[in-house]
């Protein structure tokens, strides 16, 4: 059984994180590390760095990665209802991650290990209502499996994808920006 949206992917290696592009360190999954896209997808443009377009990059930057930090922690457990998904999430992307999670238990399955983000900024609509911005992600899944709930034997799939381009809508909703929409780039290097 394969994990949904999770574990397709493109091959490629790298190394260095590139959300320091928004002036702030990668703060990563937990356990996990940053990769550079490849394959010409740093070719995109980025969002502002300085000023308040800036600041509000790294506030999306905050929740993306606390979004990964908080599906790596509910797929690896079995007993995992989701609920720290909704605080960074809603909408497809919140439905999508909830029907993966169910998928796994009743599967006995958990994730183990985390998966390596290197997310940018692509854009920010401040002045739009709701505001909104796009991230895209360099996802690399390598080092994140799927396994035996009880024993922790893998049980990834045989034709198991490992990285794929991954582009992320979010949007403010009130005073906090949720992720609304993950859309992995079949076809798209990183």
């Amino acid at each position: 059984m394969a994990l949904l949206f999770l574990l397709t992917a493109c091959g490629s290696n790298g190394s260095a994180g590139s959300s320091e592009r928004l002036g702030t360190p990668v703060t990563g999954v937990p356990g996990g590390t940053a990769v550079t896209p490849s394959g010409g997808s740093g070719t995109a443009t980025t969002a502002p760095t300085e000023g308040a377009e800036g600041a509000v990059g790294r506030d999306v930057m905050r929740v993306y990665q606390s979004w990964w930090a908080a599906q790596t922690e509910a797929f690896g457990r079995s007993d995992s209802d989701g609920s720290q998904l909704r605080v960074y999430s809603t909408g497809t992307a919140l439905s999508e991650a909830l029907a993966n999670l169910h998928q796994l238990h009743q599967a006995k399955l958990v994730m183990t290990g985390s998966p390596r983000t290197a997310p940018v900024v692509r854009s920010l609509d401040p002045a739009a209502d709701p505001q909104s911005a796009v991230v895209s992600d360099c996802l690399d899944v390598t080092d994140w499996h799927q396994a035996d709930a009880t024993t922790k034997t893998l049980k990834d799939p045989t034709q198991r994808f490992t990285r794929y381009v991954a582009t992320v809508s979010l949007r403010k909703n009130g005073n906090r920006w949720l992720i609304v929409d993950f859309k992995r780039e079949v076809g798209r290097t990183c």
